[in-house]
């Protein structure tokens, strides 16, 4: 009999206060490309065989920072750690003879979202496609592997939390969880199975699920709204795989925030592409796995239920129920973000350190 996965859980937790507790409920949607989804959730990554890691450094994106004492990452500290990953790949690349230098610079007060379509388009050149590796790529050691990674989550980050910042003072949200997985396992979607076909060309209501983009590059939508002229047309590119990685959009939208329109603008955007918008696998809009169980919000607003998750800097636990609302399987990640980064920031700087006492002797 094929397992029926019926509920979601996910829980936050404020690390500085560890009583402070959250949990979100989301009704997994009885279709398959869902029922495929939490299949792949649990097996890959909630078994208790395995071992994945959450990127918890690219997690809660634009989630303002309520108080200096929190765990939450700031503008400020991530452009000075761009820099920092900038400088290294640079100095490896000299090293090594790689053709290959970054003349970037970041400055929370100058940032530009210019600067980040340009810092994106280097990770894109020198990492390429899951598909179809850069050259540069293997050419880095792992640690320098991973500072290059840094380059795409850093930007993505930075342009979330601006967005997140600028909602906030607005009193809105444009926040959302992003839960990608280390290492990730890819399943490829199907067009023969119907994967397709959930994705739809419409917006995301608070509280929904969404597939993880589980690959480099843009969707259509995102270099859209971006405004990204920087990017190569082969790194723009539809959902092509089911991670069992999932978003969750939290999004409170501006009152004037037209829906239609920006959807006309976005199809007009693609036709200026050449870009066949009956062509299902190019997944050009969103698709949605889980809805949001507002019961234990009672009569909360979005508003409301955002003003408590923001506190929270950390999350700690994932599980899948069935229909008896008994967890079928459940996880738990203790450390936080800063366990994690500065940890695998120290095995770069160790690594840095051996390789030059080596060329010393």
């Amino acid at each position: 009999m094929t397992q029926q996965y019926k509920k979601l859980k996910v829980t936050l937790r404020k690390t500085t206060d560890k009583t402070y507790v959250r949990d979100l409920l989301f009704d997994i949607r009885d279709n398959s490309l869902s029922q495929k989804w939490a299949k792949a959730l649990h097996e890959d990554y909630l078994d208790k065989r395995k071992y994945p890691n959450i990127e918890k450094q690219f997690m809660l994106h634009g989630w303002p920072y309520l108080s200096e004492t929190s765990n939450q990452r700031q503008v400020e500290f991530m452009c000075e750690e761009l820099n920092f990953h900038i400088h290294v790949v640079n100095e490896y690349a000299r090293k090594k003879g790689i053709p290959y230098k970054i003349d970037m610079h970041f400055d929370e007060a100058t940032l530009t979202q210019e600067q980040l379509n340009e810092i994106h388009h280097h990770f894109e050149v020198l990492i390429g496609q899951i598909w179809n590796v850069s050259n540069y790529y293997p050419m880095f050691d792992e640690y320098h592997q991973w500072s290059i990674n840094n380059f795409n989550w850093l930007c993505h980050e930075i342009e979330s939390q601006l967005r997140g910042l600028k909602a906030y003072n607005d009193d809105r949200s444009s926040s959302s969880i992003v839960v990608c997985m280390d290492p990730i396992i890819r399943h490829d979607m199907s067009e023969s199975e119907g994967d397709y076909d959930f994705f739809q060309m419409e917006d995301l209501i608070f509280g929904q699920v969404r597939m993880h983009y589980a690959q480099t590059g843009k969707t259509h939508r995102e270099a859209y709204h971006d405004n990204d002229e920087d990017i190569y047309d082969s790194n723009i590119s539809g959902i092509r795989y089911i991670s069992g990685e999932f978003d969750v959009h939290l999004n409170i939208p501006h009152p004037s925030h037209s829906s239609e329109k920006d959807w006309a603008s976005f199809r007009q955007w693609l036709r200026s592409k050449d870009v066949d918008l009956n062509d299902k696998t190019l997944a050009l809009g969103w698709c949605v796995l889980a809805d949001l169980d507002r019961y234990t919000w009672g009569d909360k607003t979005d508003l409301e239920i955002m003003q408590e998750l923001w506190q929270c800097d950390d999350l700690v636990c994932i599980e899948l129920h069935d229909d008896t609302g008994i967890p079928l399987v459940s996880k738990k990640w203790t450390y936080t973000w800063q366990d994690r980064y500065f940890q695998t920031k120290q095995a770069l700087l160790d690594s840095i350190e051996e390789e030059n006492r080596y060329l010393d002797l």
